[in-house]
């Protein structure tokens, strides 16, 4: 378990958090304020992903992070807060499956859980989970992205569910019930 220290910004209590939504993507290249909670998350291996392509001679990136999205989802209640993310960096990912056709690839990334009560940060390592990565074209698309990842989260169980679609079908192998919490 990782231990960090973050300040959280007031957020409205997430409405219906049993109900499916597509989870966010961030681009944690450049640093700004609005990624800085996953930066603070994924930190260790954000500097590891940074030192690999430096170690390979590619200084593209000294005035930011190598390539590296990260894909969550969060859960606001009064009393805490709980940040489901997966990061996606060439160094960390493996490829799952292509699909040419959707223009995706799914890949099996690191996962954490940040769970924070007020000022303070427990950070868990959840194992490894599905990432989709859409092409540029795809991606711009809109409303016609044949792809999604998708979470929820149970309350009875205390428990995220995550799934990923792709032409109308869950990929086999991407649908996680993580536990927040020890049983």
């Amino acid at each position: 378990m990782l231990e960090f220290a973050t300040g959280t910004y007031a957020q409205s209590l997430t409405p219906d958090p049993g109900a499916w939504r597509p989870m966010t993507y961030a681009d944690l290249q450049k640093p700004s304020p609005q990624t800085a909670t996953f930066l603070d998350i994924w930190k260790d291996a954000i500097d590891a992903n940074n030192r690999a392509y430096k170690a390979r001679g590619d200084q593209r990136f000294s005035d930011g992070n190598a390539p590296a999205t990260e894909a969550h989802f969060v859960i606001w209640s009064s009393k805490k807060s709980v940040v489901l993310s997966i990061l996606n960096t060439v160094t960390g990912c493996t490829l799952k499956e292509l699909r040419a056709v959707a223009g995706a690839a799914v890949k099996l990334c690191p996962l954490r859980i940040a769970i924070y009560e007020g000022l303070q940060v427990r950070t868990l390592d959840g194992g490894r989970a599905c990432f989709l990565e859409l092409a540029p074209a795809v991606a711009a698309a809109n409303g016609n992205v044949q792809a999604i990842s998708y979470a929820s989260y149970d309350l009875a169980t205390k428990t995220v569910k995550t799934g990923l679609i792709i032409d109308h079908q869950a990929v086999d192998g991407c649908s996680q019930n993580i536990a927040l919490y020890p049983p």
